[in-house]
Parts: C-alpha cells; structure tokens; sequence
C-alpha cells in the first residue's frame, strides 16, 4: 500500500486555518477571527483549546520568523550584527565584481627576478643525531 499523495489544500482543518488568516488579515484581532470561525471558545474543551493554541502560535510565529532580533545601532556591534551587515553587502556584489582581472594579480614589481629576495638562512637543525640514535636503538 501506498501513502497518499495529492493536494491537501481542500482540507477542513487547512481551509479553517485559511478562513481565520484571512478575517485577521482583514482587521479582526486574532481571537475575534478564531471565534468567528470556531465559534465562542469553551475552555472546559480540550480540542477547543487545542485550535485556540494553534491560531496564537500561528499570530506568535508571523511576528518573529527568525526570533532573533538583530540591533544594528548598538554601540558595540555583535557578531550577528556584523555578519547580518556583511551579508548585506555581498548581495549587492555581482559575479563580476568577485573576478580579480589577470593584469592585477600579481603586480608587476613582484614579477621582476631583480626584486627577489634571496634566502640566506640556513637550516640550523641538524638531524643525523636523530637518525643515528633510531639506527642504533630502534623506534621509541
């Protein structure tokens, strides 16, 4: 047996939570919507108060989706805050402004064999001590 797939749109439950959305949307406050569409909230029924709870969760949640409230004019900026603003400006960037042009890469004064530096430091650790001790006794 399969599980049943399909549009779940025409639902009772769906179409009511549907119905409640749309009255507080058009300016009834949430529990004037709930009422209109449940009717009169009984708080000695548990399912009453069960579709009760459901409709504040769901006016609690349209409020705060993140529920994480970032303050950007604080005088010590968190790192949410930085993160939040530095997200901001990388979708202002385009794919070409991410591209370095080849002429500007590596300057020129750095392609020069003139300009190089040569290393004159020399190892300074010696290691046939080493070698010699795990040629005479093995591994530690």
């Amino acid at each position: 047996m399969g599980t049943p797939t399909g549009d779940y749109s025409d639902h009772p439950v769906i179409n009511d939570r549907k119905k409640v959305d749309a009255a507080r949307l058009a300016g009834l406050t949430p529990e004037e919507a709930h009422e209109a569409i449940y009717g009169e909230i009984d708080t000695s029924d548990v399912d009453a108060k069960a579709k009760f709870a459901g409709t504040m969760g769901r006016v609690q949640d349209d409020g705060g989706k993140k529920a994480i409230k970032i303050e950007k004019d604080a005088e010590f900026k968190s790192l949410l805050a930085k993160d939040d603003e530095l997200e901001q400006q990388v979708q202002q960037t385009t794919p070409a402004d991410m591209g370095t042009p080849i002429d500007k890469q590596v300057p020129n004064k750095l392609q020069q064999p003139d300009d190089r530096v040569a290393l004159t430091q020399q190892e300074e650790t010696d290691y046939n001590e080493d070698v010699a001790y795990l040629q005479k006794y093995g591994r530690a």
